[in-house]
């Protein structure tokens, strides 16, 4: 009875070699470590928490590289807190914008195509956290 167990699983194992083949490790993606880059084209629209608020509006200047701006107009809602109803953003990276205005600094940030994330902070240590999916019709 034990020769026919083990004859048994030395032609099950011959049957598929695979499944005897020893486990090698796959290589992480290269794409999980790199940051995502997009054009100036794509922060640009309207942008809101929920379609009930009013949407960040953002326009791109004409400029090209260092010159290169977005501006961004503020709903009523946000702009009577931090005091401020537009930005003006340069390029800090592929994914990122940021600018200053009167002490206080917003950063714009992609996730995605449709999704994004701006934090608004004070000299005075207020932050203002908002994240974003695209509103447009």
């Amino acid at each position: 009875m034990k020769h026919i167990l083990l004859c048994s699983a030395m032609l099950g194992l011959a049957a598929a070699p695979a499944m005897a083949a020893p486990h090698t490790a796959t290589p992480a993606p290269a794409a999980a470590t790199a940051e995502a880059t997009y054009p100036m084209a794509t922060f640009m629209g309207a942008w809101t928490v929920r379609a009930e608020v009013p949407a960040f509006t953002v326009a791109g200047n004409r400029a090209m590289g260092p010159a290169a701006r977005l501006l961004v107009n503020v709903p009523e809602v946000y702009a009577a807190n931090i005091g401020e109803s537009r930005f003006s953003l340069a390029q800090k990276s592929g994914s990122s914008w940021s600018g200053t205005q009167h002490g206080t600094t917003m950063t714009m940030t992609l996730i995605s195509p449709n999704a994004g994330h701006i934090l608004i902070t004070n000299t005075n240590g207020h932050k203002v956290d908002v994240p974003l999916y695209r509103n447009d019709p």
